[in-house]
């Protein structure tokens, strides 16, 4: 006789397991300096997560400018995006808010609506920026950083508020650095753009804004100067995670859903073959892991295990932008089996 055990269970906006989570960028240099979204990949990878993140970053852009450009679109259209990152220029949000509302905020909507034409499921957020070390002189407004950092983030909180998306607060962070290490050095040689370590606090910020738990203890690139890493993860767990309702953090976009399906399937056994047979009853994206690091996208698989043993098969449905998952338990032996199925 099998052993067999059920499990069921179900997850809202989130990847289904083994899958990666793809993770897009939409910004200028100040997310494609240092390949800032292959450090926050290297950071969630590092934690155990399983993350592909990509960009469409075009130096000194705008969210109009964004908004114009075919390429962002054909990057939107790439793929199924899971969580979207939207940066605009900094000089753009460190204005007054009417400007805000005319010149800036029509155009994220714009990105919005076109990428949940392709990526229906996807969270969105948008990633507020940091101070120049000293300000925009061009600009008494914005003359110091102190300035510019506070209308850099009440620009991107009046965004946030207009449009009802969360923040990751990557100036928040970085401006306690400033003030609580002054040693660490954020900036490029230019004094505008981040060095290594300006990245990885951007990638610590939005891996702790995403995930919601703290990155200490991941890793970076070689590129990125390991004798800073703890301080500055610890530094946006900080901020982050005592502020999650500030920056809308614990809001998450709710998909309805009109049935909660219901998901079975049968497993018949013969050596150490099995064939999975999927008699759910609704409709959706399925996707099995057959519990030995194997995994397939076929309605009905069959599977061949390389040893004997006990292995947890899960098999997963995707309906509406929420994940199911169906659970049982099998044993596999390595003897001929007549007329056997698994229910």
């Amino acid at each position: 006789m099998n052993k067999l055990a059920l499990f069921f269970s179900f997850l809202t906006g989130c990847c289904v397991a083994q899958q990666p989570t793809n993770v897009l960028f939409i910004g200028n240099s100040f997310t494609h300096m240092n390949n800032m979204p292959k450090i926050f990949e290297h950071l969630a990878n590092s934690l155990g997560k399983n993350v592909y993140a990509d960009s469409i970053a075009v130096s000194g852009s705008t969210l109009k400018a964004h908004s114009e450009r075919p390429s962002t679109y054909a990057k939107m259209k790439r793929r199924k995006w899971d969580y979207v990152l939207i940066q605009g220029f900094s000089r753009e949000f460190a204005e007054d808010s009417s400007v805000i509302r005319t010149e800036s905020i029509p155009y994220a909507k714009i990105l919005i609506d076109s990428l949940l034409k392709t990526s229906p499921c996807a969270q969105i957020y948008f990633y507020m920026t940091w101070g120049y070390e000293k300000g925009y002189p061009e600009q008494p407004a914005n003359d110091t950083y102190e300035k510019m950092q506070q209308r850099i983030s009440n620009g991107y909180m009046l965004m946030s508020d207009s449009l009802n998306y969360p923040l990751i607060p990557v100036g928040m962070v970085w401006k306690n650095i400033r003030e609580m290490h002054p040693t660490i050095d954020l900036y490029f040689t230019d004094r505008y753009h981040p060095n290594a370590l300006g990245s990885f606090t951007a990638a610590c910020t939005a891996y702790t804004s995403i995930f919601k738990e703290s990155p200490v203890g991941g890793t970076a690139p070689k590129r990125v100067d390991s004798t800073y890493w703890k301080v500055i993860e610890q530094t946006a767990a900080a901020i982050v995670l005592k502020n999650l309702n500030l920056y809308k953090l614990n809001q998450t976009r709710v998909f309805n859903i009109k049935e909660t399906p219901i998901l079975d399937f049968k497993v018949k056994e013969n050596w150490l073959a099995a064939q999975f047979t999927n008699v759910s009853n609704n409709k959706g994206d399925y996707y099995w892991d057959f519990g030995d690091g194997i995994t397939s996208t076929k309605k009905n698989p069959k599977h061949y295990y390389k040893t004997t043993g006990t292995y947890t098969v899960t098999l997963h449905m995707r309906q509406n932008c929420n994940n199911f998952k169906l659970k049982k338990i099998i044993t596999v032996s390595n003897k001929v089996k007549r007329g056997n199925s698994t229910k």
